[in-house]
C-alpha cells in the first residue's frame, strides 16, 4: 500500500471526512433511511461484505447501514478508490475498508478473498467478483449455505451471473435490472460523469469531435446523448440490430466497428463485455485517438495487445498514457482503461447515487429478513422496492 494511503494519516482522514460530509448534504433519501434504520436495526448482528467503488457517496451509504446494526467489510475497484475516503471509513466504528487507488487487479482479488473470509451474512457485489470467488474457490463454498442474499450493482455482473455461473444457494437481486437504475443512474448519471471524467482527464474541446461510442445500452445511450449535447459528432456501434435501430431513431449515425474506428478522434467503450477492442480493432485506430473505457472492467480494451503493438509508452498527464505504436501512430489511453468517470472524475452525481444506494439499502434490508426464503439465483429487485425509491427520489428532487 502506498505511503500516502497510511490509514492513520490524520490529514488523509480529515480530507475523506470532508468529502463524505459534502456528499451527505446532498443525499436526503439515505438520510431518511438512516433515521429509520437507527430505530428498527434491520441489520443487527449481521456482517455485510461489499465490493463497490470506495468514494464519498459510498461512505454515506455505509454510515446508513451501520446505523442499522451492520458490521461492514468493503473493497473497491482498481483505479477508482479515493484514498482519503477509505482512510476516513476505517476511522468509523464497524467499518473495515480494504484497498488503495493504485491497486492491481490481483490486489483487488486478494481484498475480495479477505471479505469472504469474514463470512458475511449478506453481500453487495460489483461485477460479480465476490460471487465468482465463491463459485471457484472451495474454501468459500460453505458461504452458499449461509449467506442470506446478495445484490449485484452492474450490467457486467448481471451478465456473469446469468451466463457464466451456476445458481448459488442464495438469491441475488440485480440492481441494474431496475428501471430506476437503468434510466436515472445509467442513462443520466453515467452519461454526465463520463463526459466529466473525459474532460477532466484531457482538457480538450469536445465540440465538433468525431466520437465513437461502442455499446448502446442505457449507459452507452446516456454517454452518446451527453456528448451530442456538448456538440460532438457521435457515431454509435452496437452488435445488436435493435440497439442500432434505437440509436438511428434517436438521430445518431451508426456504423460498423472497424469503419468507425478509422475515423474517430475519441473512442469510448460502454458494453460490459470483455475484449470489445481486440488487437485487430486497436490496429485500426487513427493517429492521435483518445481511447477511454466506461464499462465495468478495463478488459473491454485489450490493453496487453495495445502494449504489444507499442514502440514507446509514456505518462504525459495524470490520467493519460501516450502509447506510440511501431508505425508511429500515437494512441492516448485514459486511466489505464479503468472506468474513466471514476478514475478521472468523481463518479456519478451525488443525487443520482442517492437513488442507486437507496435501492441497495432497501434490497439488503429485505434480503436480511426474507433472503433464505427466496428462490436461489439471479432476480430483479422486487417491484415495490423500485417504485418506493422512485417515489422518494421524486419527493426529494421536486
Amino acid at each position: 500500500m502506498p505511503a500516502d494511503c497510511n490509514l492513520s494519516n490524520s490529514d488523509l482522514i480529515a480530507s475523506g471526512e470532508k468529502r463524505i460530509a459534502w456528499a451527505r448534504a446532498h443525499m436526503p433519501i439515505l438520510a431518511g433511511l438512516k433515521a429509520r434504520f437507527e430505530k428498527e436495526r434491520p441489520f443487527e448482528g449481521l456482517i455485510i461484505g461489499i465490493c463497490l467503488h470506495i468514494e464519498a457517496k459510498t461512505g454515506v451509504w455505509l454510515d446508513a447501514l451501520t446505523a442499522g446494526g451492520a458490521r461492514i467489510v468493503i473493497t473497491g475497484s482498481p483505479g477508482s478508490t479515493q484514498n482519503d475516503t477509505l482512510a476516513a471509513l476505517n476511522a468509523y466504528e464497524n467499518i473495515r475498508a480494504l484497498g488503495h487507488r493504485d491497486e492491481t487487479f490481483e490486489d483487488h482479488l486478494t481484498y475480495c478473498h479477505q471479505i469472504l473470509e469474514e463470512e458475511p451474512d449478506l453481500i453487495a457485489d460489483n461485477g460479480a467478483d465476490l460471487h465468482n470467488l465463491i463459485a471457484i474457490d472451495p474454501k468459500h463454498a460453505g458461504l452458499k449455505a449461509t449467506i442470506r442474499g446478495a445484490t449485484e450493482e452492474t450490467t457486467t455482473g448481471g451478465f456473469r451471473l446469468r451466463e457464466d455461473m451456476e445458481p448459488f444457494g442464495f438469491a441475488t437481486w440485480i440492481i441494474n435490472d431496475t428501471e430506476a437504475k437503468q434510466i436515472v443512474e445509467n442513462r443520466y448519471g453515467v452519461g454526465s460523469s463520463v463526459v466529466d471524467g473525459l474532460m477532466r482527464a484531457t482538457n480538450v474541446m469536445l465540440h465538433g469531435k468525431r466520437i465513437a461510442v461502442i455499446g448502446y445500452g442505457f449507459c452507452g445511450s446516456g454517454v452518446a446523448m451527453r456528448l451530442r449535447g456538448m456538440g460532438a459528432r457521435v457515431v454509435v456501434i452496437d452488435r445488436d440490430p435493435m440497439r442500432q435501430l434505437e440509436a438511428h431513431l434517436e438521430g445518431f449515425d451508426t456504423a460498423d466497428l472497424h469503419d468507425a474506428l478509422a475515423a474517430a478522434e475519441v473512442v469510448i467503450t460502454v458494453t460490459g463485455r470483455e475484449d470489445v477492442l481486440d488487437a485487430d480493432a486497436l490496429s485500426r485506430l487513427r493517429d492521435g485517438c483518445i481511447l477511454a473505457n466506461a464499462g465495468h472492467f478495463a478488459t473491454e480494451i485489450n490493453i496487453l495487445a495495445l502494449h504489444d503493438m507499442a514502440h514507446d509508452i509514456v505518462d504525459i498527464r495524470d490520467q493519460i498514457k501516450q502509447i506510440t505504436l511501431t508505425d508511429g501512430r500515437r494512441i492516448f489511453l485514459l486511466s489505464n482503461g479503468n472506468l474513466v468517470n471514476l478514475a478521472a472524475g468523481d463518479g456519478n452525481p451525488i443525487e443520482v447515487m442517492d437513488l442507486g444506494l437507496a435501492l441497495q439499502s432497501l434490497s439488503l434490508e429485505r434480503l436480511a429478513k426474507e433472503g433464505r426464503d427466496t428462490e436461489p439465483g439471479a432476480h430483479r429487485v422486487p417491484y415495490d422496492i423500485e417504485r418506493l425509491v422512485a417515489k422518494l427520489s421524486l419527493e426529494a428532487w421536486t
